[in-house]
């Protein structure tokens, strides 16, 4: 029965760590503003398709003439195949020098990066990272 009891805890106390780290990683309204969708409008840098998010990094350009550089957090690269984008669609939308309005929701934090709603090309094609092909219009 000691055995039987040792081997239930240490099975549930490993299973409750792996369901830690899982929650964990799975932030998005911790680390986001969810309540309010913001758009930024600039010019892109760099598509960076990587796990665990993909990320576009575009540059903004105020009144003054001073940039910012920003970045949007995307879905996995797997996950982006899946609703129906290539990769070489994607870096064909996304690609160094494109004007882009990016519409996401905002870091807590200030800084200036935001996880991905969708983007308006500047031809007024849409990418939403959720949908199939036909978001791309």
């Amino acid at each position: 029965m000691r055995t039987y009891l040792m081997i239930v805890s240490f099975v549930a106390a490993s299973l409750l760590m792996v369901s830690t780290a899982a929650i964990a990683h799975h932030g998005t309204g911790i680390s986001y503003d969810l309540s309010k969708l913001v758009s930024v409008k600039g010019v892109v840098v760099k598509f960076a398709l990587s796990n665990p998010h993909s990320q576009l990094y575009f540059d903004v350009t105020d009144d003054k003439g001073n940039v910012e550089h920003w970045s949007a957090e995307m879905n996995a690269p797997t996950n982006l195949e899946r609703a129906g984008f290539s990769r070489r669609q994607m870096l064909n939308l996304f690609s160094p020098g494109s004007e882009v309005t990016v519409y996401g929701f905002r870091s807590k934090s200030g800084a200036p990066v935001v996880v991905f709603s969708k983007a308006v090309l500047a031809d007024g094609r849409e990418f939403k990272s959720q949908g199939g092909p036909g978001n791309v219009e």
